[in-house]
């Protein structure tokens, strides 16, 4: 009996996680952004918060190393993450959500007649998850933007490469890809290009912009490149095919990395979860006959 109890806990557990996750993905948004009018009424309650963490950015080191952290991941997000909050909405975030959490965690405990420790423990695990959720879910989104970035990437210069060896320059090859590519990063950050050119920067400055923006290392290879390219006057086209080489010879590269690490992975659950079982299918039958003798 006193197992049943155990494993219903156990299972009662594990489904509060679940709940909890899928309850501050529905509430919060997802870690690819906010919701719209959702998203503007969360970053007003944050915002007071906000101008008071950047009043004291510049007083406190250990807070500036903080939002200078979060800041490259807001840059790296492209804003995408709730409703385009800054890194001191994300900041003060941690510490507002937790309040959330007491505030109705408390009520809904005393109105379903919960017992104190039981509800306050219920809130301390909500307030926890919820302290964690800004700076998590801001990684997440920055490195699912990065990732479809890298991506994308290969075929944009694919078509810079052959308005390139068509005649046109690097910015009507830019242009190019801004007409035929999808909605998504690289056409975000290739519009941010030309729109910076069309206020005065010059191009070359304009992709190590996007260099910086992005903080990968194939970004830095190709824009970097690129500027030079420009700079130097070098063929614009061999470089382009070049870069997406690198590109996709360092996707392999991972990809074979990957599945490297794969059987080492595959070995925990197979020693943990597999083995057991096979030891107690063959060893507990001579187990249960060598008790009853």
């Amino acid at each position: 009996m006193k197992i049943d109890i155990v494993i219903a806990l156990v299972c009662t557990a594990v489904s509060a996680m679940a709940l909890a996750f899928l309850f501050v993905k529905a509430v919060l948004g997802t870690a690819r952004g906010g919701g719209g009018a959702s998203g503007s009424s969360l970053r007003a309650i944050l915002s007071p918060i906000a101008l008071f963490v950047e009043h004291r950015r510049g007083r406190d080191v250990e807070l500036n190393h903080t939002l200078e952290r979060l800041d490259k991941f807001v840059v790296q997000s492209g804003g995408s993450f709730m409703d385009g909050a800054t890194a001191a909405e994300v900041f003060s975030a941690r510490f507002v959500f937790p309040l959330f959490a007491f505030a109705v965690v408390l009520p809904l405990g005393t109105l379903l007649r919960l017992s104190g420790g039981m509800t306050f423990m219920g809130a301390i695990f909500f307030a926890v998850l919820l302290y964690a959720y800004p700076e998590s879910g801001l990684k997440s989104a920055a490195a699912e933007r990065t990732r479809r970035f890298t991506r994308d990437l290969p075929g944009a210069l694919d078509v810079m490469r052959l308005v390139a060896q068509a005649g046109g320059d690097l910015l009507s090859a830019i242009r190019a890809v801004i007409d035929v590519m999808p909605a998504g990063p690289v056409r975000d950050e290739l519009a941010r290009v030309v729109a910076e050119v069309a206020i005065g920067t010059s191009l070359a400055a304009a992709l190590n912009n996007v260099a910086a923006r992005v903080g990968t290392n194939e970004a830095n290879a190709v824009f970097s490149t690129l500027s030079q390219s420009l700079e130097m006057g070098t063929s614009v086209a061999e470089n382009l095919q070049g870069a997406a080489q690198l590109i996709r010879h360092a996707a392999r590269v991972k990809a074979q990395t990957q599945a490297q690490k794969a059987v080492v992975n595959m070995s925990f659950p197979l020693l943990l979860l597999i083995l057991p079982g096979i030891f107690i299918v063959l060893f507990a039958p001579l187990v249960i006959q060598f008790v009853n003798r």
